[in-house]
């Protein structure tokens, strides 16, 4: 038996969501000189962009389209805005964490090297004492 393949699988999750419906023509309403200013402004608003989707797209596609894309955006929306600043937090503090070793490291590179100099003058002057005294 033939394993299905990843296009086969896309095409089934499309098949299964992919569900346009046809769109009436959009009517005026009857009432429309019985409306205040606003609300005929609000009704013809709604007939022209009910009007320009029938237009685009009679059979619902565009609304199924629309749909779709904002139901995937909501699903990545979603771990984005909660996950995205907790990510970013957690990498802030460990470059800081990063910033402090690396300097510590530094520091700790340096005391050995001014520890034998100063062991070094001390031997020095003490060698320098002896010849000096015993003269």
């Amino acid at each position: 038996m033939e394993k299905p393949s990843k296009l086969s699988c896309v095409g089934r999750i499309y098949a299964e969501h992919w569900q346009p419906k046809p769109i009436q023509p959009p009517k005026v309403d009857p009432e429309l000189d019985k409306l205040s200013g606003i609300q005929r402004s609000a009704e013809v608003i709604r007939y022209g962009v009910l009007s320009l989707e029938w237009w685009l797209s009679p059979l619902g596609r565009l609304r199924e389209w629309v749909r779709l894309n904002s139901k995937l955006s909501a699903i990545l929306l979603v771990p984005a805005v909660l996950v995205l600043p907790l990510v970013l937090l957690i990498t802030g503090q460990l470059v800081q964490w990063l910033a402090l070793l690396i300097s510590v490291s530094g520091k700790l590179i340096v005391l050995p090297m001014a520890a034998l100099a100063a062991a070094g003058v001390i031997a020095l002057t003490i060698m320098l004492l002896r010849a000096a005294l015993n003269k």
